[in-house]
Parts: structure tokens; C-alpha cells; sequence
């Protein structure tokens, strides 16, 4: 049971001091990639500054998680691996979380480094978000995300975020709701596709396109729009799940 307030008073009645309860899930997060530069810093030709791990270490405090150390790496797979190493030899976290670098490129920092240490890279279907990495490193779960912003939202929130509510009871399941499209929307053929939307009296707008670099749009929404796998095209006035992000 999640204790809120009526549930601490219900125990203080009972004349209970102390309750075991779940610590929080102390989350390693790491973004990679020479291009990225902090909130901040000065860009130099080519670089972009690093929205992933401010999205991500947001979304894992909004759902209970501790984020114990979150860095942005170089593009070395050795360099990489040095450093992951170094930090999980701090027995500090329960999963580490990566964003970016795990595609099928020819040069991605992550799969390059992380393959022969049993972690599995493939691709899911499911848009924004297809790339994923799973496994574990020495003994720690391991999860590698997209590097786009959208797509490693996405991925939380399909993946992360129902397994620690799985795992230590928070955070509470989206709610979920069925909701009127108010405009037509195509998908492609075997994904899932998981749009951005306003959600409101049971309609749901399209905010953006499904590009996974919208981030613009994301920030605007307060709804993921569920098209599914089998779905091609969906017209106006049909009826679609939406997730409330808020």
C-alpha cells in the first residue's frame, strides 16, 4: 500500500511507530555522445545541447526513483565502459539507464561497448522508440534507451515507469482513457505508434508529427495517443487510447 497521509494517521492511531517499506530504486542515468553539451554550456559546431537527461531524470523522480549520479560520457566504447565500471563499483545503484548510442550504426558508443557483456540491443515495434538495450552489467540491470528526446520518453513511460510500479507499488499507472480523435492520423504498418496529444472533455488533438526529435510538441501535450500495431490509418472522429501525462 502507498502511504499518504490517511494511511500514516490510520497507523499513528494504531499506535505504529515504525513500517518496513520499499526503499527507492537508485537509478544510474548516463547520456553519451561528443555532439551533447550540457544546459548551459557554450555550443560549438555540431553540438546540441543534452535535453535527454533532464528528461529522464525528472520522469524518474516524478515516479519515486533516485537518480544517484547521471553524467554525460564521451564517445569511446573503452572510455565508456572504464567509466561505467567505475561508478557501479560504488554499489550505489540498483539499474543503470543509458540514452543514445544504441542503434545500427557503424560507431554506437554503447552497443560497441556493452555487446560482448551480455547485453541484448534490438529493435522493438514500436514508434518513436524502436532501438532498445537490455541485460545487465556485473550484476546490475542495465537499460539503453534511444537517443532522441521523444523516443526516450516514450520508452520510459512504455517500459521503465510500469516496471518500478511493478517492482515498489509507485509510481500509480497512467490513466488510461478511450478518447474521440479529432483529426485523421496514419501509422506504420506492424508498429506501434505512440503519438503526443491534448487530451480534453474525451478528445484528443495530434500535437506535432511522430518525429522523435519534436520536442517542442512533447512539452506541449499532456497525453500519449496509443495508434496500435495493426492500425494504418485512423480517421477523425474514431476512438483512441490516451495516457495522461498529468
Amino acid at each position: 500500500a502507498r502511504l499518504g497521509p490517511a494511511q500514516l494517521g490510520l497507523l499513528a492511531a494504531l499506535g505504529i511507530a515504525e513500517v518496513p517499506v520499499y526503499a527507492p530504486v537508485r537509478v544510474l542515468l548516463l547520456s553519451t555522445g561528443d555532439e551533447v553539451v550540457e544546459p548551459g554550456g557554450e555550443l560549438a559546431p555540431g553540438q546540441i545541447h543534452d535535453a535527454n537527461t533532464t528528461l529522464l531524470a525528472a520522469s524518474l523522480a516524478g515516479a519515486g526513483a533516485e537518480v544517484v549520479r547521471s553524467r554525460i560520457l564521451a564517445d569511446s566504447p573503452e572510455d565508456f565502459l572504464a567509466a561505467l565500471r567505475q561508478e557501479l563499483g560504488r554499489g550505489q545503484a540498483d539499474l543503470v539507464l543509458t540514452s543514445g548510442g544504441i542503434s545500427k550504426g557503424a560507431y554506437e558508443v554503447v552497443r560497441l561497448a556493452l555487446a560482448a557483456e551480455g547485453v541484448t540491443f534490438c529493435s522493438v515495434a514500436m514508434q518513436p522508440g524502436g532501438p532498445q538495450g537490455i541485460g545487465s552489467v556485473d550484476g546490475v540491470p542495465f537499460l539503453g534507451f534511444p537517443g532522441n528526446p521523444v523516443s526516450a520518453l516514450v520508452s520510459f513511460e512504455v517500459f521503465l515507469r510500469p516496471a518500478l510500479t511493478a517492482v515498489t507499488g509507485i509510481p500509480s499507472p497512467r490513466r488510461t482513457f478511450a478518447a474521440v480523435l479529432a483529426g485523421d492520423a496514419s501509422s506504420p504498418k506492424g508498429k506501434l505508434q505512440v503519438r503526443r496529444g491534448t487530451y480534453a472533455g474525451g478528445r484528443v488533438e495530434l500535437v506535432g508529427g511522430p518525429g522523435s526529435h519534436l520536442v517542442h510538441a512533447l512539452a506541449a501535450s499532456n497525453a500519449l495517443v496509443l495508434i496500435p500495431a495493426d492500425t494504418e490509418q485512423v480517421k477523425a472522429g474514431s476512438e483512441v487510447t490516451v495516457w495522461l501525462l498529468d
